[in-house]
């Protein structure tokens, strides 16, 4: 598991970033990729190839305009802001068909049986598809708290809405997986 360190290695780490250093890069994009891919997945439905093209153009861009980025304040809103902005004008001008659910990373531990990783995957598959059956408004606010662990004041930065209709979203989103997974609870 990844340790930040320091606020001050964090911070000399962001500064060799801004200066171009590529070794900080590569640990920039290694802490974060995971999370805008993820992020960009769920928005599309489960699109494993639109997420990957999304995440790639993020941090493109991210490189290519650090410079112009305050490194100083939270970085994650910002990729996912830019994430959110690169998957709308993706979704414009290309229509991509669902392809199969992007695999994470395997686990630390290996599952204590097999009838319980079975009944993992198969509670997983059907948040994936509950989530999948969200207004869009709705989804991405539950996504931005749970998955991407933001504030209510950053989801409402990031989307350009206020704080209250966060809250709304968001307890909407749990009302209706709740229905949607009863038969899991």
């Amino acid at each position: 598991m990844h340790h930040p360190g320091p606020p001050e290695d964090e911070r000399n780490r962001m500064l060799r970033l801004k200066a171009g250093d590529p070794e900080a890069f590569s640990e920039f994009f290694r802490k974060h990729h995971p999370g805008v891919l993820n992020y960009v997945h769920r928005l599309s439905g489960g699109n494993r190839t639109l997420a990957e093209d999304v995440a790639q153009q993020v941090f493109l861009s991210f490189w290519s305009h650090r410079t112009d980025f305050d490194l100083e304040r939270p970085i994650v809103p910002l990729l996912l802001t830019m994430a959110r902005n690169a998957w709308v004008n993706a979704a414009k001008r290309e229509e991509y068909r669902k392809t199969a659910p992007l695999s994470e990373a395997a686990a630390e531990s290996p599952p204590a049986s097999l009838g319980r990783d079975l009944e993992q995957r198969e509670l997983e598959k059907a948040v994936e598809r509950s989530l999948g059956k969200l207004e869009p408004a709705i989804r991405e606010v539950f996504i931005l708290s749970r998955y991407n662990g933001l504030k209510y004041s950053e989801i409402a930065g990031v989307l350009g809405i206020s704080v209250k209709t966060v809250e709304a979203r968001l307890s909407r989103a749990l009302q209706e997986l709740h229905t949607h997974l009863k038969d899991f609870l």
